[in-house]
């Protein structure tokens, strides 16, 4: 059966950052009308929408203003408000991912025992409410060394605490007090992540593990490829394991699910993203189809797209240095885009703060082999200056 496209959905968005920027850049290939919810219209995706709502990402009125322009909701972000989007299902309106994901995901300490009670590997933990108890959790988790979370309001590395056990027994200032998740740390040898895609009508399609690395000190995803280094058995473990996990909340949407690899080959949930995620910025150019298109699909009720790649595919994290904040510039730019296969997406911000994202590279090439060392040889020369 044919469909329109002026029969397709109108979206709104709630959060107006580079995800959603370049989900409107792929949107206005079909012709859809698109709103975005932001405080900011000058944010990322507020520079590029036609159709704006100016709120805060927790107000439930301003989210209520945008469900009244739009047919189906999504969301950029986790930080906003979930219970005024359990209101409007209950009401009728269509939230993707479901708004009781969404809670699940806000509180890293209900997405913890949400694998646990699913029987989803991911490592020991303890819930604890003060930094007084902090050391009596990690006594009985056992151990040297541990990450602890806030349970809410973390965010690209934000709100987590790499420490050790003498540390703690020191007496030594914390970074945060309150309710926080105190997780055993895995001695692993990789990060990953797998995206899910689950369409309206509960098909799903999952897309090939990417290999992650991470700033020592902002914990910001920096350089990531695809195909992966792990052997193909294990590839097909994580990409089983990462849809069972999403298949468990039972709600169509796209989710990024971050593992732990350790170093016997064991898998481990970190967290779930239940939205476009940085992980899979490289599919734009490096997949048949995008996690910005597959999106668009799912919320549009249109058939998920192939999830493959076309090449080996590189991106590395364009963000603002360690010293200084204000007006920047891109040196060596023009060296970098005189390499074949390279690509480069800005995110429309105008200031530079230590480890923010402002844009991204994507290079892409027939073997990983060649796609790392173009990336290597881009990350060496592209740099941030303040000016």
């Amino acid at each position: 059966m044919s469909q329109k496209l002026s029969a397709l959905p109108s979206i709104g968005i709630i959060g107006g950052g580079q995800l959603g920027r370049m989900f409107l850049q792929n949107s206005y290939r079909y012709g859809s009308k698109v709103v975005i919810l932001e405080s900011d219209p000058e944010s990322p995706a507020g520079q590029l929408t036609h159709l704006f709502v100016k709120g805060d990402l927790v107000d439930a009125q301003s989210i209520r203003i945008l469900s009244q322009q739009c047919d189906v909701i999504t969301y950029e972000i986790e930080h906003i408000n979930s219970d005024v989007l359990l209101e409007l299902e209950a009401e009728g309106k269509k939230v993707i991912p479901s708004a009781t994901v969404l809670k699940t995901i806000q509180d890293k300490g209900l997405q913890k025992l949400f694998y646990k009670n699913n029987s989803i590997p991911t490592s020991d933990f303890l819930l604890v409410d003060s930094c007084a108890e902090w050391l009596s959790a990690m006594n009985t988790l056992g151990g040297e060394k541990f990450a602890v979370k806030s349970r809410t309001g973390g965010y690209d590395g934000k709100g987590v605490f790499l420490t050790d056990i003498s540390t703690i027994e020191q007496g030594k200032p914390l970074p945060f007090d309150g309710p926080v998740v105190i997780e055993k740390l895995i001695t692993c040898k990789k990060e990953l992540a797998v995206l899910v895609a689950v369409a309206q009508d509960g098909s799903s399609k999952v897309y090939p593990v990417v290999d992650m690395a991470f700033h020592p000190i902002s914990n910001l995803v920096t350089y990531l490829y695809t195909p992966s280094e792990i052997s193909p058995e294990l590839e097909l473990n994580a990409q089983s394991l990462a849809e069972k996990t999403v298949r468990t909340f039972n709600s169509p949407g796209l989710f990024a699910v971050e593992f732990f690899l350790d170093e016997q080959d064991n898998l481990y949930v970190n967290e779930i993203a239940p939205r476009l995620h940085n992980s899979a910025h490289h599919t734009i150019e490096g997949a048949y189809t995008s996690q910005f298109d597959q999106l668009y699909r799912i919320l549009t009720g249109l058939p998920l797209g192939d999830t493959s790649f076309r090449q080996a595919a590189v991106m590395i994290n364009i963000v603002g240095p360690e010293e200084g904040s204000g007006d920047y510039v891109l040196v060596d730019l023009d060296k970098v885009l005189n390499i074949p296969g390279v690509y480069l997406h800005m995110y429309g911000k105008s200031q530079s703060k230590p480890h923010r994202k402002l844009g991204h590279i994507t290079v892409v090439a027939e073997t990983i082999e060649a796609a790392r060392k173009i990336g290597d040889e881009v990350e060496a020369t592209l740099k941030v200056q303040i000016v």
